[in-house]
C-alpha cells in the first residue's frame, strides 16, 4: 500500500513538473501582454469543417453550423484559474457584440461535465453563453490545447485564422475593435503586419 502511495506520489511529481516546464517553454515561445494584441495570426489557416462540440445536453453540433459568422472559441476547465477569470468577460463581450455576424463558443475539456456546468451556471452565474463540452484530445486533433485557456479565431468559412493561448482581457476596448474589423473582413497578412510591430511586454 505504501509503495503504492509513493508510486503514486513521484508521478504526480513529474507531471506536475513537466507541466510547469511546458507553460514555461510556451511563455517564451509565445510571449503575451494580456491583451488581442498578443494574438499571433496563422501564416496558414486551421480547416475546422469538420470538428463538432457538444452541448450540455449531448447534442453534437458541428462547427459548419456557425458559418457566415466570425467565431471566437474559447477552451477552457475548471480547474484552470485564468480560465474562470476570462469566462465572466467572455460573457460580456457575448452581450456586447453577439449577433448573426460573431458569436462566442466557450468549450470546456472537463471530463466531468456537471463540474463544468455547476461553475459555469452557479459559481460565474453566466448569462449570454452557452456551455458547450468536448474531451481535449478530440479537440487536440484540430489545432494545440495543451494550454488552457486558448483561444481562436475562426472565420466565415470555418478556417482557423489565429490563435492565443494565454488569458486575455476581453474587456479591453481594443478586443471589440479587433472583433469588428474581423467582420469587416481585414485581411490576415495586415493582421499579421500589425503584430510584427508590436512589443509584447514580457
Amino acid at each position: 500500500m505504501i509503495s503504492r502511495i509513493i508510486k503514486s506520489l513521484s508521478l504526480l511529481l513529474a507531471l506536475l513538473l513537466t507541466s510547469t516546464y511546458a507553460i514555461a517553454n510556451h511563455q517564451e515561445k509565445e510571449p503575451t501582454d494580456g491583451t488581442v494584441k498578443s494574438f499571433r495570426w496563422l501564416k496558414q489557416s486551421i480547416p475546422l469543417s469538420n470538428l463538432s462540440i457538444h452541448d450540455w445536453n449531448g447534442k453534437q453540433i458541428a462547427l459548419s453550423e456557425f458559418k457566415n459568422k466570425i467565431v471566437l472559441l474559447n477552451i477552457w476547465a475548471s480547474w484552470c484559474e485564468p480560465c474562470l477569470r476570462e469566462l465572466p468577460a467572455l460573457d460580456r463581450l457575448q452581450n456586447r457584440l453577439g449577433d448573426d455576424d460573431f458569436i462566442v463558443l466557450t468549450v470546456s475539456v472537463d471530463t466531468e461535465p456537471k463540474l463544468a456546468r455547476q461553475i459555469f451556471n452557479e459559481k460565474l452565474a453566466i448569462q449570454k453563453l452557452d456551455l458547450y463540452i468536448e474531451p481535449a484530445q478530440q479537440l487536440g486533433k484540430f489545432f494545440p490545447v495543451d494550454v488552457l485557456p486558448s483561444n481562436f479565431f475562426i472565420d466565415r468559412n470555418g478556417q482557423a485564422l489565429g490563435m492565443l493561448r494565454s488569458f486575455v482581457n476581453w474587456d479591453d476596448p481594443d478586443a471589440a475593435k479587433l472583433i469588428k474589423r474581423l467582420i469587416e473582413g481585414v485581411s490576415i497578412n495586415t493582421l499579421r503586419e500589425e503584430r510584427a510591430k508590436h512589443i509584447i511586454v514580457k
